[in-house]
């Protein structure tokens, strides 16, 4: 897919690419005209993607560091270092740390939080090497409010949100910019999954769109911040749970309980 591009434009990489937010982020980079190279381990869904030119996809599973050394390898030759990467692959699972399965505890850390590792350390240098450019990393407020249920998924943004910041220090001179953006629930096909799965874990309230993320994102980074806290209330609550952590963290949940309540009376909750 995308066969010719412009390769004097600013180019744009983006992980995780197939879906959600990731899905969102590549085709607006497309449709404004940049040269994009999509990745994603599902090669499948990354084929469905509609045509821009400039598009390009790539599959790759960016916990392995020799294929994704490879792959910007390939993504160079199509269009060029890019300037700016937004790193959406992730995943969840839901469960109780004491009864999840620890196949699953490590599958989060490995995509979430050593996933991103190995990106930043395969397109930084790049990035530094060449005209600078900015690393988007998509992590969640749960790594700033953990919940019971997906404490394990918690963890793993946690770990990330602590990784870009002290990126974004070791690297002030590197002329590349951190971004962690730590978003609520986004309306995601993911989000929808968990949902049906987890029905009463998982309130049905609708996600925030996923152009809310990127929005906030391209705010943060016109604004010099390393944080962002997209959705109505995000930037609130994470002062709050700084201020007051376990009692911040009691209120949410007492609240999410109660909200599921009401749309579930059959059922008892967590």
């Amino acid at each position: 897919m995308g066969t010719t591009s412009n390769i004097g434009a600013q180019a744009v990489l983006v992980t995780g690419a197939a879906s959600g937010i990731g899905r969102h982020a590549a085709l607006t980079h497309a449709r404004r005209g940049h040269p994009v190279a999509a990745l994603d381990i599902d090669a499948e869904r990354l084929a469905q993607l509609p045509h821009h030119k400039g598009l390009h996809t790539f599959t790759c599973d960016v916990t392995d560091g020799d294929a994704l050394e490879r792959t910007l390898q390939e993504v160079e030759a199509a269009v060029g270092t890019p300037t700016r990467v937004m790193h959406c692959a992730g995943i969840a699972r839901v469960g109780r740390l004491l009864d999840q399965p620890l196949v699953d505890i490590e599958q989060l850390v490995r995509v979430n939080y050593l996933g991103s590792v190995q990106v930043a350390r395969a397109v930084m240098p790049r990035m530094a090497a060449g005209r600078g450019g900015a690393l988007i990393l998509v992590a969640s407020i749960a790594g700033w409010v953990p919940m019971t249920s997906v404490g394990a998924y918690s963890a793993s943004k946690a770990a990330l949100v602590a990784m870009a910041e002290v990126l974004a220090r070791e690297c002030a001179d590197s002329g590349v910019r951190v971004v962690c953006v730590c978003p609520p629930a986004v309306e995601t096909p993911m989000l929808t999954e968990m949902q049906r799965g987890h029905p009463d874990v998982i309130s049905d309230a609708p996600g925030i769109h996923p152009d809310v993320v990127l929005r906030s994102a391209e705010r943060a980074l016109a604004r010099g911040r390393v944080l962002a806290f997209p959705g109505r209330g995000t930037t609130t609550l994470w002062r709050a749970r700084r201020l007051a952590p376990l009692r911040v963290t009691s209120l949410l949940e007492a609240v999410l309980l109660k909200q599921l309540s009401k749309s579930r009376p059959t059922q008892t909750g967590l």
